[in-house]
């Protein structure tokens, strides 16, 4: 991150829905972290994420000091045990038993059941605890909902996960909140902004929003039948007969469905999203030009839309599962990607009267 900020964290100075993202210290690396000053704050048990907190994404090899750092934490009594998600839990075994400490691969962060296992495994209290990591959606937040206490550390340069990418633009967002609790050299950061809280906001909209989008969107694929047959799979067997060329791309009647009912499901859950965007999460209802901002809104939704319904498409056409399971995965996928451009499309343009 290129505006980087080492210091701790008041986190007495954000909202209650901030905290959950906030660490109590922000390092530029795992070894700048004292060990005596962890032990000294009655910590025993130090989790640890890997992937650019031990180790570059994929590689193997130390950043330099950690063998050293995590040397010393054990002499010194801690006990240490990596937490990770990972696909590849070979490599994990390995970077494990490289260090000499244990390792726990489980559900993905921020869910509390690594945290709490790790907790019973070695018979320690929250508070005993650390969690060290790089990102704050899943390292910090996991541990903040357990009641661990979290150190943030600067990602290593290189490249990541594409899924994590996501997770850092929303990062960058929250970082910024949280810089403004964070007191580097005695010197207390800017005063609060209202982008965390209408990042909340908008992602509670858009939790209900997509809850709207992906029901109605399996209702119309899998529940409505026309005669013996549901609707997905009526409408997408007349599509693939009367336009062979357009929906060439499906393989099944119900992909070639699914660009339709699936946007009409969106457009639907688009109106729901205006109307709380505008009068809770922007608070722009003061605004003389009411349409302008409908005008506004609906660009950035209309492309966003149309956007989920290709990705959504893209998805649904590909994925190796029943026709439940991969509607709701598909529709999942597009919604994390196209939140983040609406978002920003919203913040900064639908409503920026009032979101500056």
């Amino acid at each position: 991150m290129s505006n980087w900020r080492n210091g701790k964290v008041d986190r007495t100075l954000l909202g209650p829905a901030a905290r959950y993202f906030a660490p109590v210290e922000a390092f530029t690396r795992l070894t700048d972290i004292s060990l005596e000053e962890l032990k000294q704050n009655g910590k025993r048990l130090i989790l640890l994420d890997v992937d650019h907190t031990l180790v570059p994404w994929k590689a193997e090899e130390f950043a330099i000091g950690v063998p050293e750092w995590v040397t010393q934490a054990k002499e010194m009594g801690f006990e240490l045990c990596i937490l990770s998600n990972t696909r590849h839990p070979e490599r994990l075994m390995r970077l494990s038993k490289a260090l000499g400490i244990e390792a726990l691969r489980g559900r993905f962060k921020p869910s509390r059941k690594m945290y709490l296992a790790a907790l019973s495994k070695f018979g320690r209290k929250p508070e005993e605890a650390i969690m060290i990591g790089d990102q704050m959606m899943t390292d910090i937040l996991g541990a903040n909902r357990t009641g661990i206490e979290a150190i943030w550390v600067c990602k290593m340069d290189g490249p990541e996960f594409a899924g994590t990418k996501i997770n850092r633009a929303i990062e960058r967002r929250i970082a910024a909140v949280v810089y403004n609790a964070l007191v580097s050299d005695g010197e207390q950061g800017a005063p609060k902004s209202k982008t965390l809280q209408q990042l909340i906001r908008f992602v509670v909209v858009g939790g209900l929003s997509f809850i709207i989008d992906a029901g109605l969107t399996t209702l119309l694929m899998n529940y409505i039948h026309v005669g013996d047959q549901p609707l997905g799979h009526v409408l997408g067997h007349s599509l693939r007969e009367s336009a062979p060329f357009i929906f060439q791309f499906a393989t099944k009647d119900d992909s070639a469905a699914a660009p339709i009912l699936g946007g009409l499901a969106s457009f639907v859950a688009m109106f729901n999203s205006f109307i709380l965007n505008r009068m809770w999460t922007f608070e722009a209802t003061e605004s003389s030009n009411v349409k302008k901002q409908v005008i506004r809104f609906y660009s950035v939704a209309i492309f966003g839309a149309l956007l989920n319904t290709l990705i959504f498409s893209v998805f649904y056409s590909v994925l190796p599962l029943g026709s439940k399971h991969k509607t709701l995965l598909s529709k999942a996928v597009a919604a994390a990607i196209v939140a983040v451009w609406n978002f920003l499309g919203q913040r900064h343009f639908a409503f920026r009267e009032h979101s500056k």
